[in-house]
């Protein structure tokens, strides 16, 4: 375009031609919601014409539009962006929209406006960074967050990948509460700069649970066409994951595939376009159906193939698996098929991906966010997509994740729905040898502070089923807020965390150690990690692994006492004394940002 445009004042010589312009443009629209007649068209632009902040537009000195530019204490208002039609693909709008969106970015301020539902115009908003917040039958409710307002998006330290996972919305129905719930996440994701390579999206995107298959198609594709309207999938690629809201029966599966066409059909036999694996460059990414009807339901899912898909991409440098069930209890919410995969899937599932170098499962349907490792690989949980349930309430909040991969391993950020990063991880940690460990004195240990223990010595009889005390931190006159060391006749690993006086304990299992033995046990206590900081290995060849809890917090609760009872417990020697010998204690601190 070589045509010369600008801003002009308006005066009242400008409103009957701006009116016609108006109606020409808009009257199919309004017609098309019933807010059509020529005496509310008029009543509504002579009160927007008559609003500071309107402004003609000009092209070569000739009047061809105009728009409404409203500055309020804290937002930016636009409305009344009406063009000659002859100049409707011209790419003059989109010029404009952007000289307004740039003098919005200079107040700091978030710029917010209304389409109709329906309206072409709703692609270009969403173009220029503006997030649906809600919609409804007449007009969709848009937003475009503050200059200045952006999320840092973790990149990758090299080569690599930086993509955004998350999971139940429970959504797809036009007014409901998830709807609004949901768009606030989305709103944040929309925050993310630069934006995703690519979006996970974990299961629970709609409500479901519908024996219409109609009604079920409504819901996808109010899903999908209207409250993912704002991300264009061909340039930022999204992946599904099956899950208990949308592929519940035979039925439901099948319309997940017929509104997932795009997904690859290479699972395994009846589960294709359920089952399926991407591969990007060194990225595998593989997405299993945990509730495949052929196989019984919620709960059960397939290795066999799983297994052979790792197999088939061995060399993929990283390798993600992504399912809707947890295999390994979150929060405490714990029930075979209902909350995570049932038992006769869940170890096996977990060897093929400790076995061929999986880093991750991702996983959801706990409403919740948590991150465990078992034998070196994480379990990551993201479901607070929009579904306004907690598991529990006080703790959870609703998020969404993202993460950057590279040759170093995978850091991910947890944002809120105000864009707040509320945690955050880099794996595998690296931690020093042994050998360079110190005694606790000198280790450093303290808040906000990863700290690991080694705990060697020779175990007590067989028979032996007092609790023994390896380590525990006290202050005088209350109950000791950490106790480490072995219980019950198995003489097992077990921690216990008591932070808050009057409060009942939590406590955290590992494994059984032999008896009458040497022992050599590795403990690392994560405050960044939530229930599942608190892991061990029993060398240091060996990944580490979280103890197992029925807990929905971790050691970010504990503040460390500065009093230490090593052997026995803080009322002395008589108190759960360590009943082998030869104990010894070392210990090491890292910065939490290097964990």
């Amino acid at each position: 375009m070589t045509e010369v445009w600008s801003f002009g004042p308006v005066t009242e010589a400008d409103f009957e031609p701006l009116l016609a312009i108006r109606t020409d443009v808009m009257r199919e629209h309004l017609e098309r919601v019933g807010r059509y007649t020529p005496e509310r068209s008029r009543r509504v632009f002579r009160g927007h014409f008559d609003e500071p902040g309107t402004r003609l537009i000009l092209q070569d000195g000739v009047r061809v539009g105009c728009v409404g530019f409203r500055r309020h204490a804290d937002e930016i208002k636009i409305d009344s962006f009406y063009l000659d039609r002859r100049l409707h693909g011209s790419g003059l709008g989109t010029m404009i929209l952007k000289a307004l969106l740039a003098e919005a970015d200079a107040t700091g301020l978030p710029v917010r406006l209304e389409v109709l539902t329906g309206s072409k115009a709703d692609r270009l908003y969403l173009r220029h960074g503006f997030a649906k917040l809600r919609e409804d039958e007449i007009e969709g409710f848009y937003e475009r967050p503050a200059a200045g307002q952006s999320i840092a998006a973790l990149m990758p330290r090299g080569p690599g990948h930086q993509f955004v996972f998350y999971g139940d919305a429970c959504s797809g129905v036009a007014g409901a509460l998830h709807e609004r719930t949901f768009a606030g996440i989305n709103a944040s994701v929309r925050r993310l700069a630069p934006s995703p390579e690519f979006i996970l999206f974990l299961g629970d995107e709609i409500a479901g649970y519908t024996a219409d298959a109609d009604a079920l198609r409504r819901q996808w594709r109010h899903w999908l066409d209207q409250e993912m309207a704002w991300l264009d999938r061909r340039t930022t690629p999204m992946w599904h994951t099956t899950s208990n809201h949308a592929t519940y029966d035979a039925m439901s599966e099948a319309v997940f595939r017929e509104v997932h066409d795009h997904l690859p059909r290479n699972g395994p036999p009846g589960q294709e376009g359920l089952s399926y694996w991407v591969r990007r460059g060194d990225l595998l990414l593989v997405f299993v159906h945990t509730l495949w009807t052929g196989l019984g339901g919620e709960g059960h899912v397939e290795t066999d193939w799983l297994r052979a898909v790792l197999h088939q991409n061995a060399d993929a440098h990283h390798k993600l698996v992504a399912g809707h069930h947890p295999i390994h209890p979150v929060n405490g919410f714990a029930g075979p098929y209902q909350r995570d995969v049932g038992p006769e899937h869940a170890t096996t599932f977990w060897d093929v991906l400790s076995e061929n170098g999986v880093l991750a499962y991702l996983c959801g349907h706990i409403l919740a966010f948590d991150v465990q490792v078992h034998r070196g690989v994480l379990q990551i949980c993201t479901a607070g997509a929009g579904t306004a349930h907690r598991m529990p309430e006080g703790i959870e909040y609703l998020h969404a994740v993202q993460a950057a991969l590279d040759n170093e391993g995978l850091r991910y950020q947890v944002f809120d729905a105000n864009g707040h990063v509320r945690e955050k991880l880099s794996w595998p940690l690296e931690v020093p040898p042994p050998e360079q460990w110190r005694s606790l004195d000198e280790a450093g240990i303290g808040k906000d502070r990863i700290a690991a223990f080694r705990f060697t010595g020779h175990t007590a009889i067989a028979g032996t089923s007092t609790a023994q005390t390896f380590l525990t931190a006290f202050q005088p006159g209350l109950r000791a807020p950490l106790w480490i060391g072995l219980n019950g006749p198995s003489q097992r690993l077990m921690v216990i965390l008591e932070p808050e006086p009057g409060r009942s304990p939590h406590y955290w299992l590992g494994p059984a150690v032999t008896a009458d033995a040497p022992f050599d046990v590795q403990l690392l206590v994560h405050p960044g990690m939530g229930p599942g900081g608190l892991l061990y290995r029993l060398s240091t060849d060996s990944p580490w692994s979280s103890l197992s809890a029925a807990s929905a917090w971790g050691a970010e609760r504990l503040d460390w006492p500065e009093q230490w009872s090593v052997g026995h417990g803080q009322e002395g020697p008589g108190d759960r004394a360590f009943l082998g010998k030869d104990l010894a204690i070392s210990a090491i601190t890292l910065d939490l940002q290097e964990g």
